[in-house]
Order: C-alpha cells, then sequence, then structure tokens
C-alpha cells in the first residue's frame, strides 16, 4: 500500500473513516514508521489545538445582528411585484424576430427575383470528381492512370 494522504491520516484521527478504511490504515500504520511519526505529529497537533481557550466576546453578537438586520428590512421601501408577462418585455425578442423574417424574405428575393438563369453545368465541371482533380497532384501512379473519361 502507498503511504496515506494526511487527509486520511486526519480523518483517522477524527473517526471519519469507514471501517475497512481504518484498518487497512491501520496496518499500514504498523508497518510504516514514517507515517506513524506523522500521524504522531497530527495528534500533537490536534492536541495543542484543543488547548487553546476559547475567546469570549462579552457580547452577543447574533442577537445586535439580527437586530440590525430587521432595523434594516423595516426601512427598506416594499416594491410589489408584477405577475405574468408584459408586452414591452417581449418587444425586443419580437423585433429581433420580425427582422430576421424580414431579412430572409428580401435575401430570398433577390435569389429568386432576378430573372437571371443560372448556367448549365458543362461536363467539365464534372472533372472535379475525378480521382485526381484538375491541378490535383498524385498520390500513387496507379491514380494517375487511371482514364479520365466522362460516362
Amino acid at each position: 500500500m502507498n503511504c496515506p494522504r494526511t487527509e486520511d491520516l486526519s480523518a483517522l484521527i477524527d473517526h471519519a473513516l469507514p471501517a475497512h478504511a481504518q484498518v487497512a490504515l491501520q496496518q499500514h500504520l504498523h508497518a510504516c514508521p514514517l507515517c506513524s511519526q506523522h500521524l504522531a505529529a497530527l495528534q500533537t497537533q490536534r492536541q495543542q489545538l484543543l488547548a487553546l481557550p476559547s475567546p469570549a466576546l462579552g457580547f452577543d453578537l447574533a442577537a445586535q445582528l439580527q437586530d440590525r438586520l430587521a432595523q434594516d428590512l423595516a426601512q427598506r421601501p416594499t416594491r410589489s411585484r408584477r405577475t405574468g408577462w408584459s408586452l414591452l418585455g417581449w418587444m425586443p425578442t419580437g423585433l429581433a424576430a420580425g427582422a430576421a423574417l424580414v431579412s430572409g424574405v428580401w435575401l430570398g428575393g433577390l435569389l429568386l427575383g432576378t430573372g437571371a438563369a443560372l448556367p448549365a453545368a458543362s461536363p467539365a465541371m464534372a472533372r472535379v470528381f475525378d480521382p485526381v482533380p484538375p491541378g490535383g497532384l498524385c498520390a500513387a501512379a496507379e491514380i494517375c492512370r487511371l482514364p479520365r473519361t466522362l460516362p
């Protein structure tokens, strides 16, 4: 077993490990003197922290804070919350959707309404789909020798 993390040793001191993990960690501690020293140092540190005096404020801080909070809430003006939806709240969304719709119809009209016919596709345009397109480099000699005739 690898040496445990400091968090695991601290959890062992606090009795916060599951039983199977605690047993495995105890077995490792019996075999590893370095981890045993580290555990002893953590236990000493815990005892020193528990021995520190607990400071007393001399007044009830929670009561003072609750009194100030109650005063602040009493002084705050109440606002009525409107329920439902309003037309002004949806106006930017509606305007954006309308603008997108109008621009789509306008662009579609430009594409279709010019009256110019699209040029007929020539057979030479299909050469792009050849194994080696026009201007392309041959990757293998077999590909370059394929017939380039259109069906």
